[in-house]
């Protein structure tokens, strides 16, 4: 069956380009396309990195998960298996220069920057939380820009109004 991702939010293009940042990603995506794949042949074929590209499609929800059972599994054991939802995209955007220029910005950091800014914005938010408009202004960022830096991180989310860490 063939689905279809539609990308209508300019935010939701920063997801999309992390996800397939590295010929690694490339490769494992294209192997869940065609057919379930146990998560063991992932790490064997690909590594610990495969098995990274496998968790960043799933907290994307880009992929389907099952277990398979135990006589299928490893050592007895069953094992997540993974395939693409989808098989196309449909990016539908229009934004002001200015925003589709911010989030290329913050799609862009290189790791290390990002690891920074994340963990300055987790340690502010504390494990209560914030609401995003006082993060925004305490470290001088757009709401755009905080909601693009959200859309990247695997540590911070938004809950309601209010951001948490994940």
């Amino acid at each position: 069956m063939i689905r279809t991702k539609v990308v209508n939010d300019s935010t939701d293009l920063i997801p999309l380009m992390r996800a397939f940042d590295n010929s690694v990603k490339k490769e494992v995506f294209k192997e869940i396309q065609s057919d379930w794949r146990a998560l063991s042949e992932i790490r064997e074929k690909y590594g610990s990195t495969g098995e990274k590209a496998l968790e960043l499609f799933d907290r994307m929800k880009l992929v389907e998960t099952k277990w398979t059972t135990s006589e299928n599994g490893v050592d007895g054991k069953p094992q997540k298996t993974y395939r693409s939802y989808y098989s196309a995209f449909n990016i539908n955007i229009s934004c002001p220069v200015n925003e589709i220029s911010e989030i290329f910005t913050i799609a862009s950091l290189n790791a290390e920057e990002f690891k920074e800014l994340e963990q300055e914005i987790s340690d502010f938010i504390g494990k209560n939380g914030k609401f995003g408009n006082s993060v925004a202004e305490q470290f001088n960022l757009s709401t755009l820009a905080l909601k693009s830096i959200v859309k990247r991180s695997h540590q911070l989310k938004y809950q309601g109004l209010k951001l948490i860490q994940a």
